[in-house]
């Protein structure tokens, strides 16, 4: 169903808030307040669901790649994580679009009431999960993380998978946070689903590495401006180079003049 630009993406526990599609993306159109009203519900109620974070590099991925696609239009909620995607949603829908980082969200769920959580971690070294999981429950005394998972920089045994399928199951987590990067986590999020299915999942990417201080965010004025990814850059300029100037910078050229037809055609 369309309706002035805004389409209601499927969602495998039926949430059916308003997304816009960016590109081969949908993206939530609302604010930041109503994304994290919504996660929290769904978390009080044990009703399940998947969540996205979208950045720019997920757009120019899923242009590409079919599977990153069907990934994200079978989320619950996918919301802007980057200035730049909350900004063309929200021209495009012509409505407000707030831009929600992963780690903001993370810390916004956790933060919205103290009734007690049970947390998983996946992904990220041991070292960098045990200190984000450390940081967490400092700053949340109703936070329990009762299962962390560093799974190796490699494919997985079929035994492997099923140890960590019976991990995740046993833990009984209400809220699963997911660190390895699109489409990694969005796929190992969907492949292990049925093993928490009433748990909130969250597609987090780099949040872990924050969380623990490896990796420093930009000032908030970079961040309001949309260059955030200029201090990503700096700080790991030979892994990210390519992905941001060769791939994330021109899909923001394409998805800009899109936007900007579909704007004018509606």
């Amino acid at each position: 169903m369309v309706t002035a630009g805004v389409t209601h993406a499927t969602a495998p526990s039926g949430w059916g808030l308003p997304h816009t599609r960016i590109g081969s993306v949908p993206v939530f159109v609302g604010s930041a307040e109503a994304a994290v009203e919504a996660c929290i519900s769904k978390l009080r109620d044990r009703a399940g669901g998947r969540v996205a974070t979208a950045n720019l590099d997920f757009l120019a991925v899923a242009r590409r790649d079919a599977e990153a696609r069907r990934l994200l239009e079978t989320c619950s909620l996918v919301v802007a994580d980057g200035a730049p995607v909350a900004w063309l949603a929200g021209f495009q829908s012509r409505q407000r679009v707030d831009r929600l980082a992963g780690v903001d969200l993370v810390d916004r769920l956790l933060a919205f009431d103290s009734r007690p959580i049970r947390l998983a971690m996946y992904g990220g070294e041991e070292s960098v999960s045990q200190q984000a999981a450390a940081v967490l429950q400092g700053r949340h005394p109703h936070v329990t993380v009762v299962e962390r998972i560093s799974p190796p920089f490699r494919d997985l045994t079929t035994e492997e998978r099923h140890r960590e399928r019976e991990r995740i199951r046993s833990s009984e987590a209400d809220l699963l946070l997911v660190a390895l990067g699109f489409p990694r986590q969005e796929r190992l999020i969907a492949d292990y689903y049925d093993c928490a299915p009433n748990a909130l999942w969250l597609g987090v990417g780099g949040t872990f590495d924050f969380l623990a201080g490896r990796r420093s965010r930009a000032p908030g004025p970079l961040q309001r401006l949309g260059l955030e990814w200029t201090v990503r850059l700096a700080q790991e300029p030979s892994r990210l180079w390519r992905r941001y100037l060769l791939r994330d910078l021109p899909e923001a050229a394409r998805v800009t003049a899109e936007c900007l037809v579909t704007r004018v055609r509606s």
